[in-house]
């Protein structure tokens, strides 16, 4: 893989005044070290418990902002992290016509991409100051330590989150910068993939391999070192292998074993509790003409009598 960086705007910047012009902003002075009061971290407990790191609302304005100038950088065909007119469903795609695959998560991959690996893409790869780099590291990580919330604190203890200062959960341009500061990681991982006639791909910790051939057992020990060489691990409860004649599910969809994408029980799921509600709010009915449209990028048909059956109700 390769990166032309001098392509972004954001590129060989070494005068605050030039960041406060790209940035649109008046002052830098509240982010070169104070960009960390922006958060308020908690534990969202819906379901299983996570932890949620949302900026606020002036900070995320400017996140934005970088985001737009780092999607200057023309990505590989096989990068999916939040790239625009690229989805989860691209990325199986990708795949669709492998016969065997490894699923490959990698375990707290926000909290383990620390502030040295984000810091390092900016000075070392868009060649900027060192206090320029420093003030963008600051936008774009937070630091847990000096979050004085007891509650997450003991999250952090408890799932062994090594690095507190790490790309931030909520933020807009963690999933582009997650594969940038860890570009190295990737870029060997898919050289062990090609060198095994295997295709790989990158949908921010999910790492998809797939061949038309059985795959070498030795691609994911091989790949288990490079990520831990990078400070990285791979959850191995959450990575599967695949067979030919297996429905595999790779980042949220289903391919078949005759090679086709198929409509995922979660949203047949939601489309079945939401039409035996009989669809009377117009919420209800804006919320299942979105599911079928899913459903149809998967399979076209799925779903049309229902479909024309609510738009004639709207009409």
């Amino acid at each position: 893989m390769e990166l032309k960086y001098s392509d972004t705007r954001l590129y060989n910047l070494k005068r605050k005044r030039d960041l406060k012009k790209i940035l649109n902003v008046s002052s830098l002075e509240n982010y070169i070290e104070k960009a960390n009061i922006c958060y308020s971290p908690y534990i969202d407990k819906k379901a299983k418990p996570r932890l949620i790191e949302n900026p606020n609302n002036q900070l995320k304005i400017i996140q934005r902002r970088i985001k737009k100038y780092l999607f200057e950088l023309t990505y590989p065909d096989n990068v999916f992290s939040g790239i625009p007119g690229r989805s989860y469903i691209d990325n199986a795609k990708y795949h669709q016509n492998s016969n065997y695959f490894i699923k490959i998560d990698i375990s707290k991959f926000f909290p383990n991409t620390h502030r040295e690996k984000v810091y390092n893409f900016y000075k070392e790869k868009l060649i900027m100051s060192s206090d320029i780099a420093e003030i963008m590291t600051n936008l774009s990580t937070v630091n847990l330590s000096k979050i004085s919330n007891n509650e997450v604190k003991d999250f952090v203890i408890k799932k062994e989150i090594k690095a507190s200062n790490h790309l931030p959960s909520g933020s807009p341009i963690s999933c582009v910068v997650s594969f940038l500061a860890n570009f190295e990681m990737f870029n060997e991982i898919e050289k062990i993939c090609l060198s095994n006639n295997c295709k790989v791909s990158f949908y921010i910790d999910d790492v998809t391999i797939s061949s038309t051939h059985k795959i070498p057992k030795t691609i994911l020990r091989k790949i288990k070192a490079i990520t831990k060489k990078h400070f990285h691990e791979i959850n191995m409860d959450k990575s599967k292998t695949y067979l030919a004649n297996d429905y595999k599910k790779i980042t949220g969809c289903i391919v078949s074993k005759e090679k086709e994408l198929i409509v995922p029980n979660k949203i047949k799921y939601k489309i079945r509790l939401l039409k035996n509600n009989k669809y009377t709010i117009d919420k209800k009915i804006n919320s299942v003409l979105g599911l079928i449209n899913t459903a149809q990028i998967f399979e076209k048909q799925k779903y049309a009598s229902l479909k024309y059956d609510i738009t004639k109700k709207l009409t």
